[in-house]
């Protein structure tokens, strides 16, 4: 079996790595991507101010008249951080083409940018990652190659695992030893180290990629929440739905010691309103994971979901997001990241290059 793992695993590797080395340098990145945004792009920047801020209503109304055609927004992301703007999405009357963003001073409503998903910095690298500029095609590749990497963990465990119980040769680097002999130790080193960081972020990326697939198999083991479908009621012809403020003040009634993350908008007379909030305790800061529905037109609430009171199998699928995008434990989970996305890049070449050495010997052998 170990020799049938070392041929799989070497040769996946060397067909494959390319596209893992792609996927886990743009995922560094990512790590820091509004930060990066905000420095590639200035203008997105809020001015700060010690005046009360914009009513969410009036930063929803000048996002719309900056978008030609005045089409209905989506949703809308509250500011990240000081200086971070308001986020409105809208949806991109060209099909081809990503969602419409627009960033609005939070202090002001003043319309800081527009642009179009995909064709700005950090949205094109997104893609990259994300669906490898493939569209849907793209997208289950990288799903599969979240798969490969998870088969590499658990290969590349049974091919490390050290006989005749030698765990200090196995877990260190040796001094003194020759390119070949550091190159392996590096290999095998770094990678048992990573491993717990690695099968994280490789099942939490396949569950992003295939959520439903992954939710029927998390549920044969762990009781999972129904999905909620809730709809706004039948309202008289004249009545007219409530203002995004009043929606939210009605929300934080549910959750008055969460914060609010983002809102997503109704898109048509029987949808409703879902705002997103991050609750204290929670070990993420950017992730509204506690959710509530409201009607549009009275403002009940129809539903609503507190991660850390829901099944289960709920709640471990709730922490799949935060995980792979290292919101959990801050910038230290950020840093591990970053190291686990740069991880496949020492993985090829040093695998490569051990190869490629071996390959060298067995021909002058043959010679």
């Amino acid at each position: 079996m170990r020799s049938a793992f070392f041929t799989v695993h070497k040769y996946a590797g060397l067909i494959l790595g390319l596209l893992l080395v792609v996927i886990g340098l743009t995922g560094s990145l990512l790590v820091f991507d509004h930060a990066l945004d905000e420095s590639l792009t200035p203008e997105t920047v809020a001015f700060q101010s010690t005046e009360e801020p914009a009513s969410l209503s009036q930063v929803l109304a000048n996002a719309q008249t900056a978008v030609t055609g005045n089409p209905l927004p989506r949703r809308l992301y509250l500011p990240r951080g000081e200086g971070s703007p308001h986020l409105v999405r809208f949806s991109n009357p060209d099909e081809n083409a990503g969602s419409i963003e627009v960033s609005v001073s939070p202090t002001d409503a003043q319309v800081l940018a527009v642009r179009t998903w995909g064709e700005y910095p950090m949205t094109w690298l997104y893609s990259l990652h994300y669906t490898l500029l493939s569209g849907e095609t793209g997208k289950i590749i990288v799903g599969l190659m979240g798969l490969a990497l998870l088969f590499f963990c658990l290969s590349g465990l049974v091919i490390w695992w050290p006989r005749n119980n030698r765990w200090r040769n196995a877990l260190t680097i040796r001094p003194g030893s020759n390119r070949f002999r550091f190159y392996f130790d590096l290999h095998k080193v770094v990678g048992i180290y990573l491993l717990p960081l690695l099968l994280v972020v490789g099942f939490s990326g396949v569950s992003m990629i295939f959520p439903k697939q992954v939710e029927q198999l998390v549920g044969l083991g762990l009781p999972m929440e129904p999905k909620v479908a809730v709809s706004s009621g039948e309202q008289d012809p004249d009545m007219t739905p409530l203002g995004v403020d009043q929606i939210v003040d009605l929300a934080r009634q549910n959750f008055p010691q969460g914060v609010l993350k983002r809102i997503d908008l109704p898109h048509n007379d029987s949808a409703v309103y879902r705002l997103s909030f991050n609750m204290p305790g929670e070990p993420w800061s950017n992730h509204g994971a506690s959710r509530v529905w409201l009607d549009q037109y009275t403002g009940e609430v129809l539903a609503s979901r507190i991660v850390g009171e829901q099944a289960a199998g709920t709640t471990f699928m709730a922490w799949q997001f935060p995980l792979h995008n290292a919101d959990v434990l801050g910038l230290a989970g950020r840093s591990l990241l970053v190291m686990v996305g740069l991880a496949p890049l020492l993985f090829f070449y040093t695998g490569v290059y051990l190869w490629w050495r071996k390959r060298g010997l067995k021909q002058k052998k043959k010679a």
